[in-house]
């Protein structure tokens, strides 16, 4: 009966573990501040498999659509977007889509100006839409993504990304269209990530 004890509580302990994949690239990639590469983590599929759920779980279920931004975003809101049986919108840097297009200007987190477009009919009017990103810090790209989105008619139904490196006023604007992330930039813990 005390193995039997053991074993329960053994059982409960590993259900999860501490994976140390999102530590290890955060304190490579950054030693200061700036773009953080989640293709480490990516590339673990347990671990992916594990963001990906978490992802799901803060996701809002009553979406037509994901809205997914050049690059990383891409990867995760692909993912996401399968799960809940949904389509995905790409928002595109210039040059990448071929039919009419919404276009927003806007300063990123490295002070460069970058343009995302987006189909004109890429949304109809009134669609719900999640935005996700794999790391939002001035929040600059988010917003010229609810611009576009917007743009096309459709609401913003929930933004959500991986990274939060967001300061408190950023967070309680974007807090209006039911911001979520899984993981602050400074956060000490290692992601955690289940075991079956």
């Amino acid at each position: 009966m005390n193995k039997e004890k053991m074993s329960i509580k053994e059982k409960t302990k590993k259900k999860l573990v501490c994976y140390d994949t999102f530590m290890n690239f955060k304190e490579y990639l950054r030693p200061g501040k700036g773009a953080t590469d989640i293709t480490p983590l990516l590339r673990d599929g347990k671990a992916f498999h594990a963001l990906i759920e978490a992802m799901i779980a803060r996701s809002p279920k009553d979406i037509d659509l994901v809205a997914c931004t050049e690059g990383r975003g891409f990867i995760l809101g692909s993912a996401i977007a399968y799960c809940l049986h949904v389509g995905i919108v790409p928002l595109r840097y210039p040059g990448k889509l071929k039919n009419a297009t919404y276009s927003k200007t806007y300063i990123d987190y490295s002070q460069k100006e970058k343009t995302l477009e987006i189909h004109q009919d890429a949304i109809t009017k009134k669609q719900k839409v999640l935005i996700v990103d794999d790391w939002v810090e001035t929040g600059a790209t988010v917003k010229a993504c609810i611009y576009l989105v917007e743009q096309c008619g459709g609401i913003v139904s929930g933004i959500l990304t991986f990274i939060d490196d967001t300061s408190e006023a950023t967070k309680q604007e974007l807090s209006m269209y039911g911001y979520s992330f899984i993981e602050h930039a400074d956060h000490n813990d290692a992601f955690q990530v289940p075991v079956n």
